[in-house]
C-alpha cells in the first residue's frame, strides 16, 4: 500500500532533488522513495520491506537448491503436474 506523506525541507534542497528527479526522469516522489530505501538500507544492513508477505519473508528459510527439490517432489509429485 503506498501512503501520500508531507514534510518540510530547505528550498535549495527541494529544488535540486525535484532538478535531479528529471535528470533521472522519474517523479519527486521515486526519487525520494529511492532515497530512503538507500538510507534504510545503510543504516540497518537490510531492505526495508513493503509489507508484501513474500517479500517480508524473502530469505528468512534458506535452503540449498537439492532440499527444495526434494520437498517438492514429496508433495505429490508436483513436479509432475505441468
Amino acid at each position: 500500500m503506498r501512503r501520500k506523506v508531507s514534510t518540510i525541507m530547505e528550498d535549495g534542497l527541494f529544488r535540486q532533488a525535484k532538478v535531479e528527479a528529471a535528470r533521472q526522469g522519474k517523479t519527486l516522489s521515486a526519487l525520494l522513495e529511492d532515497a530512503l530505501i538507500a538510507y534504510l538500507t545503510a543504516a540497518t544492513g537490510q531492505r526495508p520491506v513493503s509489507g508484501s508477505l513474500v517479500e517480508a519473508s524473502w530469505g528468512a528459510f534458506a535452503a540449498p537448491p537439492e532440499v527444495v527439490r526434494a520437498v517438492m517432489e514429496e508433495d505429490d509429485d508436483w513436479f509432475d503436474a505441468r
